[in-house]
């Protein structure tokens, strides 16, 4: 099909070589490709892993290596909300290709109405109250109800955990870490352990107070600490409860006023000045390593993260082997096996009988992307299940 589409998403940062690092290519390519015309896939969800995808997604759309259809794939990556640094509008175009029946859509916050059309369906926004979803979470969500194909596959930066996959595939294809974070004077000390921060985070239902109140009690300074928390919906909320909490939640046995202030995951400008000396928050390591590289909007606001049991979060304690940093994560992308574009979705994001997809065959070229937004690719291994080695993984256990 042929589309006019207006290009609203951010571009990637500039890549940088992995020359050194030991990463060996695999075949590319592995799985054939479709012979239908390329397919018009969107993802949504996490916060942590849009910037990224962002790159990724990019480079697939011109990619020559597995995007071989004529007309190719092309990937939109709607972004987790629509207020700054993200875009403000995002559209899904109409799909005629490959089995989806979607007539598009246009998520926005106002603004000039936008008309989007292949020649045969047409959509106009804006639809004000037409917003992506907003995490981990809320992206599997909106993957498992559509039913049209206007969402594809889903970012998520939390996996299975002890569920069950259903008709619901993680494939892991690259390494972050979540530790806690401070601000500039802060009354906190340098390192915590996951105890205490467990005991920060949640609270003795006797008193309905957390069970360290000041940060005198865990070595610091004299002073009130402020918890801030990743919203709810986030993948980021999700494995912070599952790792940091024990499998309890944020303000377990807290009464209303003990109660955390939620915010954006990763974003430190929506802890108030007045907050700073005695905040702590969760944050991803990749995201603080890319914002220090200005490869991404710096949401850092000057926060420096602390350390976990002695340990800090860096290249060589990010990884899947044991004694690896305490916070350490997969993060993924589900696809959903009856998804009408799910052949599609499989040959960017995961692994099949006939070998690995773009995401998953080891190429330098997403090395590189995953490495310049602070993550850590995996290196080639066990799938997972009966698949053939590649560097994703199926389904696994949390590290």
């Amino acid at each position: 099909m042929k589309l006019n589409i207006k290009k609203l998403a951010v571009s990637a940062g500039v890549l940088v070589s992995v020359a050194g690092t030991g990463l060996v290519a695999m075949p590319a390519g592995a799985i054939p490709a479709a012979s239908h015309p390329g397919a018009i896939l969107n993802a949504v969800g996490s916060d942590t892993t849009y910037w990224m995808m962002q790159g990724l997604t990019n480079q697939y759309n011109v990619d020559s290596t597995v995007n071989t259809e004529v007309p190719k794939d092309r990937i939109i990556n709607t972004p987790p909300i629509l207020t700054a640094p993200f875009p403000s509008s995002s559209i899904v175009p109409p799909e005629t290709g490959s089995g989806a029946t979607n007539n598009g859509k246009v998520y926005t916050l106002g603004g000039n109405p936008v008309t989007v059309t292949d020649g045969t369906n047409t959509t106009t926004g804006p639809l004000a109250a037409n917003l992506p979803p907003n995490g981990s979470g809320a992206g599997k969500t909106a993957l498992n109800a559509d039913s049209d194909g206007t969402v594809d596959f889903s970012r998520s930066s939390s996996g299975l955990g002890t569920g069950t996959a259903g008709t619901n595939q993680y494939f892991a294809y690259a390494l972050d870490a979540l530790t806690w974070a401070e601000f500039p004077g802060t009354y906190a000390p340098k390192d915590l352990n996951p105890v205490q921060i467990k005991a920060i985070y949640t609270c003795d239902p006797s008193t309905g107070a957390p069970y360290y109140t000041d940060w005198s009690q865990v070595g610091g300074k004299p002073g009130a600490i402020k918890k801030f928390a990743p919203q709810t919906s986030s993948g980021t909320y999700k494995f912070f409860n599952a790792k940091y909490l024990g499998g309890s939640t944020i303000d377990a046995g807290c009464d209303s006023s003990h109660l955390s202030t939620f915010i954006q995951e990763h974003d430190a400008t929506g802890v108030p000045t007045a907050s700073r000396k005695g905040a702590i928050l969760p944050f991803s390591v990749a995201q603080y390593t890319a914002a220090s590289k200005f490869v991404i909007p710096d949401l850092r606001n000057g926060i420096k993260l602390g350390t976990v049991a002695g340990i800090k979060a860096s290249a060589t304690t990010i990884n899947e082997n044991p004694g690896h940093f305490f916070g350490v994560r997969y993060v993924y992308n589900i696809l959903r096996t009856d998804a009408p574009q799910y052949d599609d979705s499989l040959r960017f994001a995961g692994v099949d009988a006939a070998g690995p997809g773009y995401l998953c065959n080891g190429n330098a070229t997403v090395s590189s992307i995953i490495l310049t937004y602070g993550f850590i690719p995996l290196a080639n291994g066990a799938t997972g299940g009966v698949l053939p080695a590649s560097s994703c993984r199926l389904n696994p256990a949390d590290l």
